[in-house]
């Protein structure tokens, strides 16, 4: 069977596996940051998304919920809970709104902000560790295309 058939009905095997495997890695490296974050940061208290919610905080001081909701893509109720968490843990502060006093206001306390700098340190380990054998441009690839899946998903899923 010549070199270019074989080729041919590799990739139509691989895009006939496509939604299967596109799943699963989304899952699996979703799966282990989770589990490399979680073992670099136990005794802080932290739980799911609450590393990544006290970093957005950090880079919008005052935000809202809301805007935590909207940026992460993940529902009201986990982000009430984990910033709610993140409180009684003394690594964030809540201020009623001025403008409206119907919304909090977030900010990182003291302690918080010692944990910004080792939360973003994991981060940059990790990604440097799963993206080894990538190059440099591949990386740059590797970002825009999630970040063109992100956009259709936006486009395509919402309501």
């Amino acid at each position: 069977m010549p070199e270019e058939q074989k080729t041919a009905e590799t990739d139509q095997e691989r895009l006939a596996d496509f939604p299967r495997d596109l799943s699963r890695s989304f899952t699996y490296l979703h799966r282990q940051r989770k589990k490399y974050m979680d073992d670099r940061l136990r005794g802080h208290g932290f739980v799911g998304g609450m590393p990544m919610i006290l970093l957005y905080i950090n880079r919008h001081p005052g935000t809202t919920q809301d805007a935590i909701v909207s940026h992460m893509y993940i529902d009201k109720c986990t982000v009430a809970r984990r910033t709610k968490r993140l409180e009684e843990l003394g690594y964030i502060s809540r201020e009623t709104g001025k403008e409206d006093r119907r919304e909090n206001n977030l900010y990182v306390t003291e302690s918080g902000e010692k944990l910004v700098p080792v939360i973003r340190e994991i981060l940059r380990d990790w990604a440097k560790s799963v993206t080894r054998d990538l190059s440099d441009e591949e990386r740059i690839l590797l970002i825009t295309l999630l970040d063109r899946l992100i956009h259709t998903c936006l486009l395509y899923t919402s309501p």
